[in-house]
């Protein structure tokens, strides 16, 4: 009986001695670099669930978009958008005819579908993630809240973290989120453009942020931990500048070659977002 007490009290004596040291080291993470481990590794548990494409975007593009999307417009401005078997679809934005013969209106779908080949032609399919150029690719793209002066745009797109991983230091945290961290990000990003006060004027701000199945809340907390670790900034700062680069290809400016921007020229006079029903619609007018 005394050798089982004597097992006892040293069994008790070791489970203390270890919530000890993990109490200790959870609130030596949290002063040192600002991480609730805790509620990370609940995060990174949620992140590595299976994600089904199809439930996370019912609103995807397929390639039959992108020919639709070649028809219509072609149809008023000729050989704008071209396809070869080798290259796949190009957009001439420098080599274009007299005139833009009639509106161009596409669906929030086939809006993806030219998206996509815009940002894959225009900087090579990649966005800036804390100073890292990263592959994207876009799944979705569907317009919320029309109004005539702005909409909410959304954008679902992968984003390959393996840049990220495979420079991460070994040590501690680094080693815990190379671990953890998915190869892949499912991002689902919504901003609100807004039309400026002269024609094909826009700005781009946060609306919100989640990623794979986290919620927004849980999708900025894991963004302010990618920060202090790998120097991501915050999720609305990213979130403004991927917005950004969706809506530069779909309307443009001086510095970002965009659908509408690219034919004032040729008889475009602005851009609008519109809702028939349930269809939503980015036109460029003349």
């Amino acid at each position: 009986m005394k050798f089982l007490g004597k097992l006892l009290i040293s069994l008790l004596v070791t489970i203390v001695l270890l919530a000890g040291i993990a109490i200790s080291g959870y609130y030596y993470v949290k002063s040192s670099y600002g991480i609730d481990i805790i509620k990370t590794v609940n995060e990174l548990v949620t992140l590595n669930e299976p994600v089904d494409e199809a439930t996370l975007c019912p609103n995807a593009f397929s390639d039959s978009d992108m020919v639709d999307v070649q028809s219509i417009v072609n149809e008023s401005v000729e050989d704008f958008i071209t396809y070869t078997v080798e290259h796949g679809y190009s957009v001439n934005f420098h080599d274009l005819p007299d005139e833009m013969k009639y509106i161009i209106r596409l669906t929030d779908k086939q809006v993806g579908a030219l998206a996509q080949t815009v940002v894959k032609q225009e900087i090579g399919g990649k966005v800036d993630f804390g100073g890292k150029q990263v592959d994207v690719a876009l799944k979705q793209i569907k317009f919320l809240s029309i109004t005539e002066e702005s909409a909410l745009l959304n954008t679902i797109l992968s984003v390959d973290m393996t840049p990220f991983k495979a420079d991460m230091p070994t040590s501690f945290p680094y080693s815990y989120l190379k671990q953890y961290v998915p190869d892949t990000l499912y991002v689902s990003s919504t901003v609100k453009v807004e039309k400026g006060a002269t024609a094909f004027a826009y700005t781009v701000a946060h609306d919100s942020l989640s990623i794979n199945n986290l919620s927004k809340e849980d999708t900025e907390d894991f963004f302010r931990t990618l920060d202090i670790v790998l120097s991501v900034g915050a999720a609305e700062t990213w979130n403004a500048q991927v917005g950004t680069v969706i809506t530069n290809a779909l309307i443009g400016n001086d510095d970002n070659n965009g659908l509408a921007y690219a034919l004032r020229g040729i008889g475009a006079t602005d851009y609008a977002f519109s809702q028939e029903g349930e269809t939503a619609y980015f036109s460029v007018l003349r």
